[in-house]
C-alpha cells in the first residue's frame, strides 16, 4: 500500500469511490444527491480537477485498488477526503492528510466537512469555524486548522 499523486487514468476509480461515499453528505441518507452536487462527482469533473494546477490530488492504493482519495484546492483548502467504507478506522485518512500537508504547506487549513466526518477532522486538530450549513439536503460544517 502506498500514497501517490493521482493520474488521469485514475479518474474512473476515484469517481466510483467518492460517489459510493457521497451519501454521507446527505442530511437524510435515503435522499438522492442534488443534481448540482452529483455533477461535481462525474468523471469529467474529476478529470478537470486532476488537470488543474489549482488542485493537488492524491490516492491511497492497496494491491492496485484505490481505497482513499484526497484533493487539496490551493495549498490550504481540503476539498475532498474519502476512504472506502471497509478501510475506514485504520488510519488511512490521517496518512493521506499527513502526506498532503507535507506537499501543500500552509499556516491555516480549511474544509467543509460532512457532519459524519467531523470527529475525524477534530482528531487532526480542526475546529468548527462557523455554524453548520445545509443546502438542498447536503449538510456541512466549516472547519479550520491553524498550525
Amino acid at each position: 500500500m502506498h500514497i501517490r499523486a493521482a493520474k488521469t487514468n485514475d479518474v474512473v476509480k476515484i469517481s466510483e469511490l467518492v460517489t459510493s461515499l457521497s451519501h454521507f453528505y446527505l442530511t437524510k441518507s435515503e435522499n438522492e444527491l442534488p443534481e448540482w452536487f452529483a455533477q461535481t462527482l462525474t468523471h469529467s469533473a474529476f478529470l478537470k480537477r486532476l488537470e488543474s494546477h489549482e488542485y493537488s490530488n492524491f490516492i491511497y492504493e492497496l494491491d492496485g485498488e484505490i481505497i482513499g482519495y484526497l484533493a487539496m484546492k490551493g495549498n490550504s483548502h481540503l476539498f475532498h477526503l474519502f476512504v472506502s467504507e471497509k478501510h475506514q478506522g485504520k488510519g488511512l485518512s490521517r496518512a493521506l492528510w499527513e502526506f498532503a500537508t507535507s506537499v501543500c504547506i500552509s499556516n491555516t487549513y480549511t474544509l467543509r466537512s460532512s457532519i459524519y466526518a467531523i470527529p475525524v477532522y477534530r482528531k487532526f486538530g480542526f475546529i468548527e469555524s462557523d455554524t453548520a450549513g445545509e443546502k438542498d439536503g447536503i449538510s456541512f460544517q466549516p472547519m479550520e486548522l491553524r498550525v
